[in-house]
Order: structure tokens, then C-alpha cells, then sequence
């Protein structure tokens, strides 16, 4: 077999493993072609008018106008919400993300409602979900909160953090993943202080 034909060969046998089972020790991955699994499908104008009110957003000189331009984009946003700099509010489902009275996202964090990495490598289908950030509550600087997840009301999220799981309502939260570290209210909102008998709030 000439050199020509190996390479075709080669080609061929590239191009026949495209959905066959690869066995990687005793458990067997599926690859299934893009068709199995499609990817977030929305209209261009719907993602151009997303992507441009996203960009006013980032860079307005106030919380009020930051939450103004979210809120165009179809983010669901209580009363007194701050909403810090360069905030992502998922680009291709706003409508998703809801931002309950009072709660605080601070600079550069995000806020997802989709999750196309399945879709993309061939395991599974897009995950979209309803992102909830509860009444009260205090995203920090530079964290990601997941698809699907419900941050508590006056729960606070530590900076730098990945919310992968739903966080309890007045537990404060740190780390990659994040991990409960100590509760400042009870489900009521209460206030806590390491084991002292609740304290009522003023608020």
C-alpha cells in the first residue's frame, strides 16, 4: 500500500470512529455526532440586542443604570438591587435569571442559565434552568453561580467562588466548589452570632 492510499486509509477509519463506543479501562463513552445533541439555537437580532444592552450595562457609572439595562435585557429584577461592574447575567437566556428585593451580585461575577458543555463534546443535551439569587443575599466579586441554582435570602457567597449547589438561606459560602462555612440568620433572617440566641433584625 502506497503512501496515498495509507493517508486515505487513515482518513477513512478518522471518520468511521465518529460515533463508535471508545472503551477507556472498563467503562465505555459514547461520542455521538452534533445532530444527537443540538446546541442553543436563538435568533441573531434576539442575541445582538442581548449582547449590546449587556455592554451598556458593563460600563454604566451606577448600579441603577446597571440594573436598568439587565432588566431591558429580560433579567427579572426586585427592588434595591446593586449590581456591580462587568456583571454577566447569562447572555443567551436572561429571562431566567431572577435577582430577588435587596440582593446584591458584585463586580465581575456571573450568573449562568445555560450550560452548552455537554452539547459541545457530544455527552448530553444543553442544560437551561432558572438561576434564583434570593431577597437579601450578597453575591462577592469573581464568582460564577451555576444553571439551576437558588442562592438563599441573606446568604453571602464569598469571592472567587463556583456555586455548584443551592445555597441555604443566611449561610455564607466560599471556595471552588463553594462549601457552607457558617450560618449568619436562620430561615427566618434572624441574625446568628456563633451560637448566641438570635437577634431580631431592624431592617
Amino acid at each position: 500500500m502506497g503512501p496515498s492510499s495509507m493517508n486515505s486509509e487513515r482518513r477513512r477509519l478518522l471518520l468511521g470512529a465518529r460515533g463508535a463506543q471508545v472503551r477507556a479501562g472498563s467503562r465505555n463513552t459514547s461520542v455521538t455526532s452534533d445532530a444527537a445533541f443540538p446546541r442553543a439555537r436563538r435568533a441573531i437580532s434576539a442575541r445582538a440586542r442581548s449582547a449590546a444592552l449587556l455592554l451598556a450595562a458593563w460600563y454604566s457609572p451606577t448600579s441603577t443604570l446597571r440594573v436598568a439595562f439587565h432588566r431591558l435585557r429580560g433579567v427579572n429584577i426586585g427592588k434595591s438591587v446593586e449590581i456591580g461592574y462587568f456583571v454577566i447575567l447569562d447572555n443567551l437566556y436572561p429571562e431566567k435569571i431572577f435577582i430577588e428585593d435587596g440582593a446584591t451580585v458584585s463586580a465581575r461575577s456571573t450568573i449562568l442559565a445555560h450550560d452548552e458543555s455537554m452539547a459541545y463534546t457530544g455527552h448530553g443535551p444543553e442544560v437551561v434552568a432558572e438561576t434564583r439569587i434570593g431577597s437579601g443575599a450578597f453575591v462577592g466579586v469573581h464568582c460564577v453561580v451555576l444553571p439551576g441554582i437558588t442562592v438563599g435570602r441573606r446568604a453571602v457567597v464569598g469571592a472567587g467562588s463556583v456555586v455548584t449547589k443551592d445555597v441555604p438561606p443566611g449561610a455564607v459560602v466560599a471556595g471552588v466548589p463553594a462549601k457552607v462555612i457558617r450560618s449568619t440568620h436562620d430561615e427566618e433572617g434572624n441574625g446568628i452570632l456563633y451560637g448566641v440566641e438570635p437577634v431580631p433584625r431592624t431592617d
